[in-house]
């Protein structure tokens, strides 16, 4: 069977010599997404939270996603590979990001903010968890370009060969299933609830919960990080992290039926 071989540019384009990766591109149009939506959200009533307050808030959120992130990373993921390669640590455009830790520095940032202005947690963290995952979709998309974070071998008819970063073996594109799982799929689940916002903690609920079910199912195709492999000899890191998540998102609206 012939399979497509990946053989996609990390590079996007380049300006005046100096090479612009994709992902770059993504946080860049990740940024404005965010911004844009929610001031649409702001101006239709739909979110009530404060357009200008929350500028400063997604900015410097923004910097906290990208520290927490690579920090999470290098701590639990890869740490011995830090240690020897500091350099890489500042390299956010080879990866070496974790999805987890920027949703904990993120969620931290979210309740220091809103504690200093005085304002409502949950109106902050609801909507923003309400627009993320349509960045989470170029995010995937982003991986896949750049041929990381592949899936196992397979012989499905779909199956792509990486072979810049992996073997000549056909592999789940699972940087495609969890673009369409936890990327479009959970956009538009928390879009047709967009009203929803009004019910403090339903959307933040109901993102955990999407992505955690949505990454859990498709990490049975992905590749383990080789430096932690297995854990029981069939699941991941990043499905226990997954489950925490569930769990975590199934608590809070259990709190909230109950107030």
């Amino acid at each position: 069977m012939n399979y497509y071989v990946h053989n996609l540019n990390p590079i996007a384009f380049e300006i005046f010599g100096m090479p612009f990766p994709w992902y770059w591109l993504v946080y860049f149009l990740g940024y404005f997404w965010v911004y844009f939506s929610v001031r649409y959200l702001v101006k239709k009533g739909i979110s009530r939270i404060n357009f200008e307050e929350f500028q400063n808030f997604l900015f410097y959120g923004f910097l906290v996603l990208l520290f927490s992130g690579k920090v999470f990373y290098i701590l639990f993921y890869n740490l011995n590979h830090y240690l020897e390669h500091p350099q890489d640590i500042l390299a956010i455009w080879k990866g070496g990001m974790s999805f987890h830790g920027a949703l904990i520095g993120c969620g931290i940032w979210t309740l220091y903010y809103t504690r200093k202005l005085g304002r409502n947690f949950w109106s902050f963290a609801d909507t923003m968890c309400l627009v993320t995952p349509f960045v989470l979709f170029f995010g995937r998309i982003a991986n896949f370009i750049n041929g990381e974070l592949a899936g196992r071998v397979t012989d499905v008819s779909w199956a792509v060969i990486f072979p810049k970063l992996y073997d000549t073996s056909p592999r789940h594109p699972s940087q495609i299933y969890e673009a369409l799982l936890e990327g479009l799929l959970l956009f538009a689940m928390m879009w047709l609830l967009k009203k929803k916002l009004s019910r403090e903690g339903f959307l933040s609920a109901l993102f955990l919960i999407g992505y955690g079910v949505g990454r859990f199912i498709v990490e049975f195709f992905r590749m383990p990080d080789p430096q932690i492999g297995y854990l029981l000899r069939y699941f991941t890191i990043g499905q226990v992290y997954c489950l925490l998540m569930i769990f975590v998102g199934a608590l809070i609206l259990k709190i909230k039926r109950s107030i």
